[in-house]
């Protein structure tokens, strides 16, 4: 007579299970993205050297767990944040947390070159899973329009456009300088500025106002231009409007050769 202790049974169903469940493999699922994630995977973010970036990670509301950052370029991976708390000693991470929206962004202050690559959002449910964000890393540059050197009438409006190239957020400011000093605040000086470029307009220059100008935007690589204020009167405007525009230089070149030609015509023809 065999006796089976109810446990003893128990124990067997469990273990057969298992073994069902390690010999085709489907038993056990674990959640997809799309199940725990509203963020798509593998989004890719472009932040600028000395901003901000912003790595979104959405959590799908009835999704339970703690939500970790982890930089997976270091060897071995970096774990950047637990829940709402930095896991390092750099202030530059933190966890933007919109409960409402269960949004868990990691946010990248000060941008360095080096923190491009890939992060990682983990949630530890069981089993964890996570979706991939990759940070791209540009440098920000100036540009002035005219450069390298502007030509401009004495009396006429100088007027400088600023744009800015390969920028992901607008700049705290924009200064202008004249050679060594700032100008923005100047008499006779406006500056406007949007979201890609600064414009600086100065009324009726005049010979002061040649030089070198700068345009200086945070977080950018600053542009330069030449200005060369051009006096109009009779005795300095041959020379000066020739090399103001490229177009006159190539007639006066033009006319020059024709009569240089004409001349040696003149002098066979009176030999």
């Amino acid at each position: 007579l065999s006796v089976y202790h109810p446990s003893l049974i128990r124990s067997k169903r469990s273990y057969d299970a298992r073994r069902k469940d390690h010999s085709t493999g489907n038993s056990i699922k674990t959640p997809g993205h799309g199940t725990v994630f509203l963020t798509e995977n593998s989004t890719v973010v472009v932040a600028q050297i000395g901003g901000t970036a912003k790595l979104p990670c959405v959590v799908r509301k009835f999704s339970n767990g703690v939500v970790s950052w982890i930089r997976k370029k270091d060897s071995p991976p970096t774990i950047l944040t637990v829940g709402v708390g930095p896991y390092i000693a750099d202030d530059r991470f933190l966890v933007e947390h919109a409960r409402h929206l269960q949004n868990w962004g990691l946010v990248i202050k000060h941008v360095r070159p080096s923190d491009a690559g890939l992060y990682e959002c983990q949630v530890s449910s069981h089993p964890t899973t996570s979706i991939f964000i990759e940070l791209r890393v540009t440098e920000a540059s100036a540009e002035i329009m005219g450069f390298p050197d502007l030509h401009v009438r004495a009396g006429s409006l100088l007027r400088l456009v600023c744009t800015l190239r390969h920028s992901t957020e607008p700049p705290e400011y924009v200064f202008w300088y004249h050679e060594q000093r700032m100008i923005n605040h100047d008499p006779g000086v406006s500056v406007t500025a949007d979201r890609a470029s600064s414009v600086l307009q100065l009324e009726e220059a005049d010979a002061s106002h040649s030089g070198n100008y700068t345009c200086y935007p945070s977080n950018a690589i600053p542009a330069y231009v030449n200005v060369h204020v051009l006096n109009a009167t009779e005795e300095e405007n041959p020379a000066a409007m020739l090399h103001a525009n490229s177009s006159d230089v190539s007639t006066a070149l033009f006319i020059g050769i024709i009569l240089a030609l004409f001349a040696n015509i003149l002098m066979t023809l009176d030999r």
